[in-house]
C-alpha cells in the first residue's frame, strides 16, 4: 500500500471526501479514479459501466463486478482498516488525523 503512488492517491481522497469507494473495504481499484466493488455477485457486461455513467465504450467488456468511481457512495460501505498499522509519515501525507 505505501510504495504503491494510486493507493496513496486513493487514500488522499478518501480522507479528504469522507465515506466513498475510495475508501471502502469492498472496492478493488483499477486505478486512482475507477475500481469494481465486489460486495455483491458479477453482474452481465452491459451493467457493469452503468454505474460510471459511461453510455459507450470501444473496449470489450465482459461479465463481472460492477464497476464504481471513487466518489460513489452506498449503504455496503465499510471501513475496517486498521489505518494505526500504517507508518506516521504515509499517514500525514495522506492527511489522516494521527492520535497519539
Amino acid at each position: 500500500m505505501i510504495n504503491d503512488k494510486t493507493s496513496e492517491v486513493i487514500d488522499r481522497f478518501y480522507v479528504d471526501h469522507g465515506p466513498c469507494c475510495a475508501g471502502c473495504d469492498w472496492w478493488q481499484y483499477a486505478n486512482s479514479v475507477a475500481g469494481q466493488c465486489i460486495r455483491h455477485a458479477p453482474v452481465a457486461a452491459v451493467e457493469r459501466m452503468s454505474m460510471t455513467g459511461i453510455s459507450s465504450i470501444s473496449a470489450s467488456v465482459g461479465a463481472g463486478h460492477p464497476v464504481t468511481l471513487r466518489d460513489h457512495y452506498c449503504g455496503d460501505f465499510k471501513d475496517e482498516f486498521d489505518w494505526s498499522i500504517l507508518p506516521l509519515p504515509y499517514l500525514r501525507r495522506i492527511g489522516k488525523a494521527v492520535t497519539a
